[in-house]
C-alpha cells in the first residue's frame, strides 16, 4: 500500500540514501527540500514572492549557472515546477517529459547536473491525472512513439493493480517511483554519487485542484512507520 505524507509532514522524516557530501558553498539536499516546501506552501496560498527575475540577477546568471535541485517532471502544460515551488532563473535544472518517464537524453541531463553543477537533490515530480499514466492504464495500440512511451509506463501499471484503491491514482504513484528507482541504480554516475552521499532522490506527487505537492519516502531510506497509511483519492 502507497504511504501519503504532505510535503510539511515529511519535512522532518526524510531519511537520505547516505549521510549528504555537499560542496561547501552550496546548500545541502534537506536545505533544498526545506526551500521546495515553503516554496510550495506560497504557491498554495498565492503569495508568490517570485524570487531571482530581476533583470539584474538575469544579467548575472550568463557568467553561469548552479541550480541547487533537478526536477524530473511532465511535459503537461498544467505542471510548471518553478510556479509550483515558487523559484526563479537559475534555481532548477528542469527535465520534462510525458509522464516523468527515464530516457536517455534526460538521464544524461541529470548526470550532467548532479556531476559537474554539484546538484544535491533529485526530485521526480508526478501529477494527478497524468495522461500519459492513464494510457497505460487503459491499453490499446498506438500510432507513432506513444507506444514506447507507454512501454516504459506498463511495469509500473503492473505494480499499481496489486494496490488496493483507485488504479489510475495508484499508478501515478507507482510510475514516480519507478522512475526514482531507475534512477538510484544509474550507473556509473547517479549510483556512485548516491554512495558516496552527495545526492538525495525523492518522488513528489502535484495535485492539480489545490496545488499541493506530496512526497514519497525516498527509496532505501528507512520506513517510516509514524504516519500512518491514507488510501489514495481516485483520480
Amino acid at each position: 500500500m502507497f504511504i501519503k505524507f504532505s510535503l510539511f509532514a515529511l519535512s522532518t522524516l526524510l531519511v537520505p540514501f547516505m549521510p549528504l557530501a555537499c560542496a561547501a558553498d552550496g546548500p545541502t539536499a534537506d536545505e533544498v527540500l526545506t526551500r521546495l516546501i515553503e516554496g510550495n506552501k506560497r504557491y498554495v496560498a498565492g503569495a508568490l514572492t517570485h524570487p531571482h527575475q530581476t533583470v539584474a540577477y538575469r544579467a548575472s546568471l550568463a557568467a553561469g549557472q548552479k541550480p541547487f535541485v533537478v526536477i524530473l517532471t511532465c511535459a503537461d502544460s498544467r505542471v510548471s515546477p518553478e510556479m509550483i515551488f515558487d523559484l526563479g532563473l537559475g534555481d532548477a535544472f528542469v527535465c520534462r517529459v510525458v509522464a516523468n518517464v527515464i530516457d536517455g537524453d534526460g538521464l544524461g541531463g541529470m548526470e550532467y547536473a548532479v556531476e559537474h553543477l554539484h546538484t544535491p537533490l533529485i526530485v521526480v515530480l508526478g501529477h494527478e491525472k497524468c495522461g500519459g499514466v492513464k494510457a497505460a492504464v487503459d491499453g490499446g495500440h498506438f500510432e507513432g512513439h506513444l507506444g514506447e512511451l507507454v512501454d516504459k509506463i506498463a511495469p509500473a501499471v503492473a505494480e499499481a493493480r496489486k494496490q488496493p484503491g483507485d488504479l489510475w491514482s495508484n499508478a501515478v504513484r507507482a510510475n514516480v517511483q519507478q522512475s526514482v528507482k531507475l534512477l538510484s541504480i544509474s550507473e556509473p554516475i547517479l549510483s556512485q554519487r548516491l554512495q558516496a552521499g552527495a545526492v538525495k532522490i525523492v518522488g513528489a506527487r502535484y495535485d492539480l485542484a489545490t496545488g499541493v505537492v506530496e512526497l514519497f519516502p525516498a527509496v532505501g531510506g528507512a520506513t517510516i512507520s509514524a504516519a500512518p497509511p491514507a488510501t489514495p483519492k481516485a483520480e
